[in-house]
């Protein structure tokens, strides 16, 4: 209905309001919008879907969160099993619930277009109940063997724990590419979610730690075949989407089929190649490797890399040299330039640019100025 009542206007302006047609930008962002939607999978769109529509239930009924929290006291003294559901789906705030659904999207589609839909499903499925579990007992046995009570009685939300999980198995699908963290620096792939987990720690300390890190775990040791028994085979998969129950659902355009094999980690014959004690092996490892490289990188901050570890560096053809002439040396021509020390050796000829015509008039009058 119109913002204004046509009684209340007259009939010519009141028809020229209504012949102005819709601006394009909005066909723009609905266009743009619903082609965002049709690329992701549909299992990443569904939990997307759970996550968005239960905060839209916060909002309208103002239900206190710390009821759907994860707080394992609750859960081992109270009984309050079910907050190992929504603990997972419930957040905190608006940013909280955006960034989430952006790192799903994200990681998700690229993980649910190699496992396909069906696994995809189960893996967030048991995700979140994995990952609460790892939480809880993590806690209670910090507390019962080092009567450590701080993470017993503190409430944890967000589906955080699983984006973890998620990331871990696309991590190791990919092992050979690099990743980029926050623009700061780049590890291998498989060291990407580590590295996010400790960078996350100190950019937003009041974050969930053992939550993120239950995450990585659940992660590891289903990629190296520990829950291999809770997820069907691949051939009863494929079966299953080959029935007429599940034909409305394959004919979605967002449904991505199960591969004929597995991704998870496999030895020759096709078998897990792993187990619960590679798991911890490769977790481990991954820590030892993580802790190593920032201990190399706080030892290059303080102390520098030294003149022998700067050798590698090949300036080749620069037309700028690095180090200083030695002391029996002229000083170079404008037109040459032949140095040694420093990190490399440069000689050869530098010649002038011809086509260099100075700054531009205006930064020139400006740097008068000054």
């Amino acid at each position: 209905p119109p913002l204004i009542p046509p009684e209340y206007i007259s009939p010519k302006v009141y028809e020229r309001f209504q012949a102005i047609p819709s601006h394009p930008i909005h066909h723009i962002i609905m266009s743009r919008a619903s082609e965002t939607l049709s690329n992701i999978p549909l299992a990443t769109l569904a939990i997307m879907a759970i996550c968005i529509g239960t905060y839209i239930l916060q909002l309208l009924f103002d239900q206190p969160l710390h009821l759907y929290t994860m707080c394992p006291r609750n859960v081992l003294y109270l009984n309050e099993y079910y907050r190992f559901i929504t603990s997972s789906i419930h957040h905190g705030s608006l940013m909280h619930i955006g960034m989430n659904m952006m790192s799903t999207m994200a990681i998700g589609s690229m993980l649910e277009r190699q496992i396909g839909t069906l696994t995809m499903g189960m893996t967030i499925a048991w995700g979140i109940l994995l990952t609460s579990t790892i939480y809880v007992v993590t806690a209670w046995l910090l507390h019962l063997i080092f009567d450590y009570e701080k993470l017993m009685i503190q409430h944890s939300v967000g589906f955080s724990g699983v984006i973890f999980q998620l990331s871990v198995l696309e991590s190791n699908l990919n092992p050979n590419r690099m990743r980029n963290v926050f623009g700061f620096f780049t590890v291998s792939s498989k060291m990407y979610p580590w590295a996010l987990l400790v960078i996350l720690q100190f950019i937003m300390p009041q974050i969930s730690f053992l939550g993120h890190l239950s995450g990585i775990l659940v992660g590891t040791l289903q990629y190296y075949g520990c829950f291999d028994q809770l997820f069907p085979s691949n051939s009863y998969l494929q079966q299953c989407e080959g029935s007429e129950r599940m034909a409305s659902l394959r004919r979605q355009p967002s449904f991505v089929n199960t591969p004929d094999t597995r991704s998870w980690r496999r030895d020759g014959n096709g078998n897990n190649a792993g187990g619960v004690r590679m798991a911890l092996l490769a977790a481990f490892a991954s820590i030892a490797l993580y802790a190593r490289y920032i201990c190399e990188t706080i030892q290059v901050c303080i102390f520098g890399r030294g003149a022998n570890a700067n050798a590698n560096i090949q300036l080749n053809e620069l037309g700028a040299a690095w180090g200083s002439p030695s002391s029996g040396d002229a000083a170079p021509s404008s037109s040459s330039v032949a140095t040694t020390g420093g990190a490399g050796t440069i000689q050869g000829n530098v010649e002038d640019d011809e086509e260099w015509v100075g700054l531009p008039a205006a930064i020139q009058r400006s740097t008068e100025e000054m």
